[in-house]
This record gives C-alpha cells, sequence and structure tokens, in this order.
C-alpha cells in the first residue's frame, strides 16, 4: 500500500491549533523542519480535504513523514514555506495517481518511493542486487539533465523543459555570467584565497611591518578610491573596442595593464577565460568608455588560474547530484519525486557501485581515434584489421577459458571518432545535380563498415556496443559550415540514423549508438566525457603573448646558441631541475587549461560556435573521472590533475601505417595505447 492511499471520507473543517502538535512532532521534533505559519494553513487544508475524520490515522502521518523527506531532498532549507510545501503536495499527488494507475503496477509494488531512499545518505534496500549494465549508458546531451548553478542558494537546480526559444535566449545571455558563478563559488572555498583572521592590533601592525596581505579575492568595485594598493582580482578577460585588455566581474570592469606581468607556467591564457590576477590599482591611465569601466588601470604582476577541485570535493560540496541520472537504472525516475530539484545518489549506492567496479576486471573499452575515414582504402584495410584481430582475441580467450558464451570478454563499447569522410558534405555538393549521390555514398561508407564486421566478427558484433561520433566533415553540420571548426557548432549533433540503416540493422537492437560531439559514458561510479576538437591548436594560437614571454624566448634563444662547453656548464650547475620533454609540458599545460575553466569550450563565442543551451554538457565541473579527446594534430599522452584523468587519442591513421587505438579497463582506471600495423 503506497503511503498516499487513503479512505474516501468526507472532508471535515480542521483549524490550524488542531494539527499543530502532530505537525511539531514529526517535521519539527523529528525532522528538524520550521514550519511557518502561512505553511501551516495550507497544510492544515490539504488534510482537511484529504484524510477527513482520519486525520488523527497513521496514514495522515505517513503523509507529513513523506512531505519532510522529500522537503530534505530537494535540499530547500529548514524554514517550510507555504509556496514550496504547495509544491511538495502537489509532486506527491503526481506520485499517487502515477501508483494508483494501472500502467504503474511495477512502481506501487514498492514500500513506498521516497522512503526508499534515506535523505541523510542512509541506508538503501539492502536486498538490492545491481545489474552492471544498468548502471553502463551513453548521456548525449539531449538525454543529460540540464543543472544550472543558482547563485544565491549555492546549488544546482533542475531546469525543466519549458519554451525552447525562452530558454535559449536566457542560456544565451547567461553563458558567460553561469561560469563565472560557479567558478567563484569554487574559490570561496579554497582555502588559499579565505581572509586571514587577525586577533589583535600588534599583529596587524606586525602583517603590515613584514609587507604581508590577505589573499582573499577582492570585487573590482572595491578598488576605487584606494590609489597605490595592492589587490588579488578574479573575472573575465577579454578585449574591449580599443583592443586593451579588460577584466570584468559581477561588479564592473577595469582595463589591465600586462606590460610588467608574468603568467604563472603550466597554462594557456586565452581571451575569454577567467583568470586570477595580483597587482597594484591606479587611478590614472586607462580609458572610461563605459558606466560599468571602473575608471583607472590595474597594473598586473602575477596571473594565474583559477585553480580545479577535485571530484569527490565538489560532489560533496553540491550534496552528491546525480547529474547523469544513474539512479533511474534502479527503479528510482526523478520524476516521481521531484520536477525542479536535483536527486542525490545514496552513499549506500555509491559504495556499492565501486565494489562493483572493480570486481569487473574483464570490463574494457575501446577508443579508436579520430578522423576514420571510411572513403579512403588504407584506413578500410586497417580497420578490417583491427576487427579481425580483436575478434580472434575473443576467440582465443573463449577456447583458454572453455566458455560457451563470449560477453564477458569481448570489449562493453567500440568507440569510433569522425570525420567518417575525409570531404564534408557541403551546401554546393547537396544543391548540385550528384546531390542524392553524395548522400549514397554517404551511406555506403556505412554499408562498407557494415560489411566488415558482418563477414569477419560474429562475436563482437553479438556482444558489444558501437557508438559513433561525428567530425567536422559529418552531416548535417558540414552542408553549412565546409568542414570548417569555427562555423561548426558545439555540442555537434550526431549523425543522421539514416546513414547506417544497415549497420543498425546489423547490430542487436540497441548496440549502435549514435553519439553526440562530446558525449558522456556512465560506468557505474565513473564519469567519462568524449570531445573530438582541434583544442591543442586553438589554445596555442590564442595564448596571449606579453612582454615577459619575449624576454623569455630571447633567452631561450640565446642560450640554445651558446657554444656546447658552457652550455654543459650550465646544465651541470642546473642539475637539480628536472628535465621535462616538450610534449609533456604542452599537454600538462592543456589539461590544467581544462580543468581550472571547468568547460570543454573556454574561449570566446568568435572562436567556436557553442549552442548555450547545451553549456551544461560542456561543463565539466565537478570534474569527470576521465576525459578522452580525440585531437587529431596531437600525440597520445596521459596526465592526471587532480584525481582527473585526461588522455589524448591521436588520429586513427598517421603518417606511418599503424592504427592507433587505446583500450580502457574501467575496474583499475588504466588506460592502454596501442597501434597496430597494416
Amino acid at each position: 500500500m503506497s503511503i498516499m492511499d487513503t479512505n474516501r471520507t468526507l472532508p471535515v473543517k480542521l483549524q490550524p491549533s488542531n494539527i499543530r502538535p502532530i505537525v511539531y512532532r514529526i517535521l519539527s521534533k523529528k525532522h528538524s523542519l520550521n514550519i511557518k505559519t502561512d505553511a501551516l494553513e495550507v497544510l492544515t487544508e490539504v488534510i482537511s480535504n484529504k484524510f477527513g475524520v482520519d486525520w488523527r490515522g497513521p496514514v495522515c502521518q505517513k503523509f507529513l513523514e513523506a512531505i519532510a523527506k522529500t522537503w530534505k531532498l530537494q535540499d530547500r532549507g529548514l524554514f517550510v514555506d507555504g509556496a514550496g510545501l504547495k509544491q511538495i503536495v502537489k509532486e506527491l499527488n503526481q506520485i499517487e495517481s502515477r501508483q494508483s494507475s494501472p500502467t504503474s503496477s511495477i512502481i506501487a509494488s514498492r514500500s513506498d518511493t521516497i522512503v526508499d531512499l534515506d535523505l541523510n545518505g542512509g541506508e538503501i534496500e539492502e536486498d538490492l542486487s545491481l545489474n552492471w549494465e544498468d548502471f553502463f549508458k551513453v548521456v548525449n546531451p539531449d538525454d543529460q539533465m540540464n543543472f544550472t548553478f543558482d547563485k544565491t542558494r549555492r546549488q544546482f537546480l533542475l531546469i525543466r523543459n519549458g519554451s525552447r526559444f525562452q530558454a535559449h535566449l536566457e542560456a544565451q545571455v547567461h553563458y558567460f555570467s553561469n561560469r563565472y558563478n560557479l567558478i567563484s563559488d569554487r574559490l570561496s572555498r579554497n582555502e588559499s584565497f579565505h581572509k586571514t583572521s587577525i586577533s589583535s592590533i600588534a599583529s596587524i601592525n606586525q602583517s603590515m611591518l613584514r609587507g604581508k596581505m590577505s589573499n582573499e579575492i577582492t570585487l573590482i568595485s572595491n578598488v576605487l578610491g584606494r590609489d597605490g594598493s595592492r589587490f588579488i582580482l578574479f573575472g573575465f578577460m577579454t578585449k574591449n573596442y580599443q583592443d586593451k585588455f579588460i577584466l570584468e566581474d559581477s561588479s564592473g570592469c577595469i582595463e589591465l595593464n600586462l606590460q610588467q606581468a608574468i603568467k604563472q607556467e603550466g597554462s594557456f591564457y586565452c581571451p575569454g577565460m577567467f583568470i586570477i590576477v595580483e597587482g597594484i590599482y591606479s587611478s590614472t591611465g586607462g580609458n572610461r568608455s563605459s558606466e560599468s569601466l571602473i575608471g583607472g588601470c590595474f597594473h598586473v604582476s602575477t596571473m594565474s588560474h583559477p585553480p580545479a577541485e577535485r571530484r569527490d570535493q565538489s560532489i560533496e560540496n553540491y550534496g552528491n547530484i546525480d547529474f547523469l541520472g544513474i539512479q533511474t537504472s534502479i527503479g528510482v525516475s526523478l520524476r516521481n519525486i521531484v520536477e525542479t530539484h536535483a536527486l542525490k545518489i545514496p552513499k549506500p549506492l555509491k559504495r556499492k557501485l565501486g565494489v562493483l567496479e572493480k570486481s569487473l576486471l574483464g570490463h574494457k573499452l575501446i577508443f579508436m581515434g579520430s578522423d576514420c575515414f571510411l572513403d579512403d582504402f588504407k584506413t578500410l584495410e586497417a580497420i578490417k584489421k583491427f576487427f579481425i584481430q580483436l575478434e580472434q582475441r575473443i576467440d582465443v580467450a573463449q577456447t583458454d577459458l572453455n566458455v560457451d558464451d563470449g560477453g564477458g570478454l569481448a570489449p562493453l563499447a567500440v568507440i569510433m571518432v569522425g570525420s567518417f569522410i575525409s570531404k564534408p558534405l557541403s551546401t554546393s555538393s547537396l544543391l548540385s545535380a550528384s546531390s542524392t549521390s553524395n548522400a549514397e555514398t554517404y551511406k555506403e561508407l556505412f554499408n562498407q563498415l557494415a560489411s566488415i564486421l558482418g563477414t569477419n566478427c560474429p562475436n563482437l558484433i553479438r556482444r558489444a556496443k558501437l557508438v559513433l561520433i561525428p567530425g567536422l566533415n559529418d552531416p548535417w553540420q558540414s552542408e553549412y559550415s565546409f568542414g570548417g571548426s569555427q562555423m561548426n557548432v558545439f555540442p555537434q549533433k550526431p549523425i543522421p540514423t539514416l546513414f547506417a540503416s544497415r549497420l543498425e540493422r546489423l547490430l542487436p537492437r540497441g548496440n549502435l549508438i549514435f553519439g553526440w560531439n562530446p558525449t558522456r559514458i556512465s560506468y557505474l561510479s565513473q564519469e567519462m566525457v568524449i570531445m573530438k576538437d582541434d583544442i591543442f591548436n586553438k589554445c596555442k594560437r590564442n595564448d596571449i603573448v606579453l612582454p615577459h614571454d619575449i624576454k623569455m624566448e630571447q633567452e631561450r634563444t640565446k642560450r640554445q646558441n651558446m657554444p656546447l662547453e658552457e652550455m654543459v656548464k650550465e646544465v651541470s650547475l642546473n642539475s637539480t631541475t628536472p628535465h621535462i620533454s616538450p610534449k609533456v609540458r604542452e599537454s600538462r599545460k592543456l589539461v590544467k587549461t581544462l580543468l581550472d575553466q571547468g568547460t570543454l569550450q573556454p574561449f570566446l563565442k568568435n572562436l567556436k560556435v557553442v549552442n548555450a543551451s547545451y553549456d551544461y554538457a560542456l561543463r565539466i565541473e565537478p570534474l569527470p573521472t576521465t576525459i578522452i579527446l580525440h585531437d587529431a594534430n596531437f600525440e597520445f599522452f596521459e596526465v592526471t590533475y587532480n584525481g582527473c584523468k585526461v588522455i589524448n587519442v591521436p588520429r586513427l591513421i598517421g603518417t606511418t601505417r599503424y592504427l592507433n587505438y587505446v583500450e580502457y579497463t574501467p575496474s583499475r582506471k588504466k588506460f592502454h595505447y596501442a597501434k597496430i600495423f597494416f
């Protein structure tokens, strides 16, 4: 019987004083909630109409328990108000109507939908058996739940689907401000930027004599009237109409003087990024071209990125929110409980997923290199050899283990990343007389792939999922972008299913997945992000060059041209400094920049057309477990920063006759980069 089931009794007229004792006992004493007067009046009316003369009975008490637990689940605070209570009652009534319908007998058979989850992170059902297949799925942006950060409550809120046009306009307006609010909240938890506590006037004088200063971040508007003082500012770096660098935060903007600035090593600094600058404010200099621009100039001495926060810390700080909706896999539907607030992941469930994850030693994911040109004979030859070897490996393991079912020996998924054609299907070609043949040619490419799999890989196609992620040349965006990165809208929608109809018929239902770019994979407790983009060259081309950088480059060139004896002598003097190869140094810079910025596209919109309605799909905060980049112009690398492992899978076929791919073992969180000669 559901907690919402009641006998059909006549309503009675109750007063708030009648139900106050029972409300106090359940809501206040048991759940530490304080109910306001307007909420008590709402609750009086609801109980009068719903329970009638049975308002003292156990069913009514269960109803109050459900209200309290749902209120705490949605993290609405300690004070129960009338408006919030009306929303809770409405949601509970919707659950009751769904449970009482004939189509929801499975849901109704559960003891109760809300109490199954302990709101304080307590125990979930002990007899709950977890099936790993329920927690393994590809999450595209249109499937991912849209959480936006509320700067007032400092929590994520779930956004319901409303008017698409209005939602798109709001997303465009708040695209950068949402990032600013989220990073500001992260910095507020960082102890490095907390205000220094001073206990006495003597310690104030001592700190002033030693020249010490607080690392507290100051709003730009608060530097006015404090000429010659040193500050730490945080904000959005861009250029004004005079091509001068400015820094903008929630209070205003100020012109930056970067002549003496030194960049903290290990990051890229591009317009459109959020940075931390330290320097001295001067009331002279600068041009006040708008009301929001603070007069004067800020002379920057050092600049750095806002440091990223570890995944477990962020998830804990935001209340263990289920960002990818993994709990829908155990029958707890998000829409059955809340409509505007997030569902949390109980800690016992997280622990069970982690234990199950480590026990599945044979699970693997295979990420093939990008630019898989199916119209190239050499590429098709390499792909055929790759899949044949993969099938043979499954057969050998099957024989050695003496099992009939090779399901556990096959990879969980093979991820293929485009572009799948070497030339884009442009508008001019589609409008020409040969437009039909061009579409048929593109479709034939996937027919060839289906022939390779169908002929050589019976075990693979029966057990593994195949994920197709589009590139710049793939339809439909290639019609107007002509394969160019700047005109390609991000996130990029998947390849239309009509082009891979034969491949879809070949694979079991649900085993062919058309992914977006970027897309995410949810595997038990892990979250993986896959993105195809020329991200490294974009960062390198737009990295600002300061006078100090030019000076350092000149000194580096001078050292390279010095005689060999002097060079050896200098190296021996600096032998304590570890040598880092340029490849490792550049890969670390890229990873640190992306993770500190908390987004996959930390640039101005003129570098990449971003659909702001899917801003949540580009957000990497909290940090995912792993990020798999597919930058065809950069080599393979593996870098771990703040617990997040980032790798780059190079081009599928490089200048040599090798096919590049990466195997990932989730149980050990290990990547293995491999090549196949063909």
